[in-house]
């Protein structure tokens, strides 16, 4: 294990009492499976543990990858957040079963978190969620997470399921947009669910803002590391980005060790 290993900082998931990185990869858009798996790889040393997949990534490909990738490694090394499309949640009776399929293609027995990959109006909400409660009930998945709900929807979420909490919900946040700083942030810390912010970087955009250059030559740092302080200050927040540059991952993942004063989190909160 490297001298660097960023473990340590790891954030409770929800109200499960399970500990995972602040920081995990995500594997959408993919260009370069063979410097993706090394650019995982390479994440794996440094402690990182959180990894998000999905059987809609790459037309499917990317269940493949992942499935290559886990035979490198030891299955409790990794702690899999799986974005699962909403027509497989649509019939509850037959959901267990396609999702079951998936894993076989992985050669695994289950995924951490089980999540709805995003909300579709024309499936009904109690029925996707109904399907996540069986997919977790089945042994195929731990725990159940949502992807890109509003905080009416979310709330609505809670009511709705029966026997499981919703550990997760992931949703775009980062240091030029901060949206759900005002309502679901403080939701998701009152109810204790993890949030997990995708566009983390803001497609590189969030590196280019002149408060976060600034603040980052004050420490040393890089652009990219200030962006991600500022996300992992957040209680009950986590950041999730994709790299297949193994300099980027390594820059990314040191981003952990900076602690943002009080004065430089009020600076880019104005932003």
């Amino acid at each position: 294990m490297v001298e660097n290993n960023v473990s340590k900082y790891r954030k409770v998931l929800g109200k499960t009492g399970e500990k995972i990185s602040p920081l995990g990869f995500g594997t959408h858009n993919i260009r370069d499976f063979i410097n993706a798996e090394k650019a995982l790889l390479k994440t794996i040393e440094y402690g990182i543990n959180v990894f998000e997949i999905s059987e809609t990534y790459a037309n499917g490909l990317v269940i493949e990858f992942f499935g290559r990738f886990l035979t490198k490694i030891k299955r409790d090394e990794v702690f899999i957040v799986f974005r699962v499309s909403p027509l497989i949640l649509a019939n509850p009776n037959t959901a267990e079963i396609k999702f079951k399929n998936i894993l076989q293609k992985m050669n695994i027995s289950h995924v951490d978190v089980i999540m709805l990959g995003w909300y579709e109006d024309a499936i009904p909400l109690d029925f996707q969620l109904r399907s996540l409660e069986r997919i977790v009930d089945s042994g195929y998945a731990r725990y159940i997470g949502v992807s890109g709900l509003k905080l009416k929807q979310l709330s609505n979420a809670l009511n709705i399921m029966k026997k499981h909490e919703i550990a997760m919900i992931q949703n775009k946040y980062n240091v030029l947009d901060k949206r759900i700083e005002k309502d679901l942030i403080p939701f998701a810390i009152k109810n204790n669910i993890t949030i997990q912010a995708c566009s983390a970087l803001e497609k590189g955009h969030a590196l280019k803002h002149p408060v976060v250059i600034h603040i980052a030559s004050k420490y040393g740092k890089t652009p990219a590391q200030v962006a991600l302080s500022y996300i992992f200050s957040k209680p009950n927040v986590v950041a999730l980005i994709k790299s297949e540059n193994i300099d980027h991952v390594i820059e990314d993942i040191m981003s952990l060790n900076l602690v943002l004063s009080e004065e430089d989190l009020n600076a880019l909160k104005s932003i």
